[in-house]
């Protein structure tokens, strides 16, 4: 369980961290606006849910990824409310780009990867991993009864009469 955590863990911090830097570095957005916030929230919220946990090319895995995707856009929606509503306070210092005294929350570079690492950490612990050794899970089958098998006793069973198929 606590490898599980610590690959979740690891897989989100990475792919927030390349999406935060991305966006960053890359396409110069140092800060983002409430509507943007968002938006790269609910994206980070996707791509973490996707990428943890089983794999989405493995044969039979579109639906689970597809649901991990959508629950990941409404969690990171949801992080980024509570933590732009409750937790939203200012830096001490500047990031490269930035200026001082803004929010956490308005730092994709920031939030990101912290928000894609609690994600990919719940779906990683989610995955139970038996899939994953190729080894099928079985299910024990309960002996099949027939209906009157308890309720009769052999005396009382009768003989149905022969149908037409039999007599000829």
């Amino acid at each position: 369980m606590l490898k599980r955590l610590g690959v979740g863990l690891l897989k989100g911090l990475v792919i927030g961290g390349v999406i935060g830097g991305g966006l960053h570095f890359g396409l110069g957005w140092a800060t983002v606006g409430a509507l943007l916030g968002y938006l790269v929230a609910m994206a980070v919220g996707a791509t973490a849910a996707v990428l943890a946990g089983k794999p989405p090319w493995r044969e039979g895995a579109w639906i689970e990824a597809l649901l991990k995707g959508v629950a990941g856009v409404g969690v990171g929606a949801l992080l980024y409310f509570l933590s732009a509503r409750f937790a939203g306070f200012a830096l001490p210092f500047a990031l490269p780009g930035t200026a001082a005294d803004l929010p956490w929350t308005q730092l994709p570079v920031l939030y990101a990867p912290a928000f894609a690492a609690l994600i990919g950490s719940l779906v990683e612990l989610d995955n139970t991993g038996a899939a994953a050794k190729g080894k099928p899970t079985r299910t024990i089958a309960a002996p099949k009864l027939r209906v009157g098998d308890h309720e009769t006793e052999d005396a009382e069973i009768e003989e149905a009469p022969p149908s037409r198929s039999q007599k000829e």
